[in-house]
């Protein structure tokens, strides 16, 4: 049976090595070093945002051509998806976070956000994730939502929920860029074995790599 961290086991400096201290109210920062060095997984999301912007701005600019011809109900599943997109989405794509967390072992599960930033988070204070692990919680939200707004794509003929399903899966691509961005610090640090931990009353969450 594999014996579980703690924190305190990856502060045993004989054993492992501190790679990050990151403060939560500096994520951004972090987020935007590991998009500066880190270039592989990074180019192949950067390629497909384009994508989904490019055709976010075919369905925009659709729907308001048929707005104008009179008929709203494409205009109407866009509008709607850009609502919900920066509100409901937001929480669920947390709460999926949280799901994956729950599903990798972890406990403890909380949230937090910067809203000037606009930055939300979840977190499992003083648990110890391992690299697999991590890599199932960042992206649960995009393989998850991705899946869905594809079924709805590809099973609906309603133009208003097409639209709506299409804007949706487009604006959420913006959302994981953060989540795609830490897994960009493991690829900078492949081959090292790194685990993590959140401390919630320290806003911080630490990265540690056994020697």
């Amino acid at each position: 049976m594999r014996i579980k961290l703690t924190p305190e086991d990856l502060q045993n400096e004989s054993e492992f090595d501190l790679l990050a201290e990151v403060s939560h109210q500096k994520l951004r920062e972090f987020v935007t070093e590991q998009i500066r060095k880190e270039k592989y997984i990074i180019r192949i999301y950067s390629g497909y945002q384009i994508i989904m912007l490019l055709l976010f701005g075919f369905f925009l600019t659709r729907s308001i051509v048929l707005l104008i011809k009179g008929y709203t109900e494409a205009f109407v599943g866009v509008g709607l998806a850009i609502l919900f997109s920066f509100t409901a989405l937001v929480i669920i794509h947390e709460l999926l976070h949280a799901l994956a967390y729950l599903l990798t072992g972890a406990r403890n599960i909380s949230f937090g956000f910067i809203l000037k930033k606009f930055i939300f988070y979840a977190l499992a204070d003083r648990q110890v994730i391992a690299a697999k692990a991590f890599h199932v919680v960042a992206l649960a939200p995009f393989v998850i939502i991705k899946m869905l707004c594809l079924m709805i794509i590809l099973k609906t003929g309603n133009t208003g929920l097409l639209y709506f399903s299409m804007t949706v899966m487009c604006l959420h691509s913006l959302f994981c860029a953060g989540d795609i961005a830490m897994l960009s610090f493991y690829r900078l640090h492949h081959g090292k074995e790194i685990f993590n931990f959140d401390i919630r009353s320290e806003g911080k969450t630490y990265f540690y790599t056994r020697k």
